[in-house]
């Protein structure tokens, strides 16, 4: 996450229909918690992970277990992850009696020359592409890294197919701070250049029900309680 940023936590707000490709007609209502991963080494040193593929450190397992705890409470029909070391790592720890279905679709955009540095050597580096970056991220594509538009896109199709799979269930997905925006961004009609204000901690899980005939809705953001 960029530093200096200014991130929110929301609570409980309906989403309005703009139009979102998350309309499932026929399905009275499916719920989808989706989580991110616990930390890495990465997060830890605030450097940009995206493709690559670190496990979960100590406090990273020590917070999926925490969180195994408190989602107890919910009767989960699937579990789906991205295909990176650590959401697997944290689907396995979070639900261990459950088969973990993994997607690529479901990893983090890939940040090009922007993987693996932190702000103060992007900032270094890049200084003027960061800052176009950061103020739109849907409008600049980093060097050796994915367009934005097809971020969203295999993202989108992925949350849809299993969201279409499971209906009148409840469902998790164990992914990345980028896909949880992204979703976020959609079912709350942000425009992506709010991108960067939705506030995504390592563990945390969002709620969004699916109803019948309307359009999304997000429950719950962020929670870490």
């Amino acid at each position: 996450m960029p530093r200096g940023m200014g991130q929110v936590n929301i609570w409980v707000q309906p989403a309005k229909n703009c139009g979102g490709f998350f309309i499932f007609k026929g399905n009275p209502m499916t719920r989808l918690l989706i989580i991110r991963h616990g930390e890495t080494k990465y997060n830890l040193n605030r450097r940009y992970c995206g493709f690559s593929n670190p496990p979960l450190n100590v406090s990273g397992i020590s917070q999926a277990e925490s969180l195994a705890k408190q989602l107890k409470v919910f009767d989960i029909a699937a579990v789906y992850s991205s295909d990176l070391l650590r959401a697997i790592q944290t689907a396995e720890i979070v639900f261990p009696k459950l088969q973990i279905k993994t997607m690529l679709d479901f990893r983090e955009l890939n940040f090009g020359i922007f993987e693996g540095l932190n702000y103060s050597e992007i900032m270094e580096r890049y200084p003027e592409l960061y800052r176009d970056w950061i103020k739109g991220p849907s409008n600049v594509l980093l060097p050796n890294g994915e367009e934005f538009g097809e971020f969203r896109k295999r993202v989108s199709s992925a949350l849809s197919s299993i969201i279409s799979l499971h209906r009148e269930k409840t469902i998790a997905l164990v992914t990345h701070s980028g896909p949880i925006r992204l979703i976020l961004c959609e079912v709350l009609c942000y425009g992506f250049e709010r991108f960067w204000e939705i506030n995504q901690d390592n563990a945390a899980f969002s709620i969004i029900d699916y109803p019948e005939r309307s359009a999304p809705v997000a429950v719950d953001i962020n929670e870490t309680k």
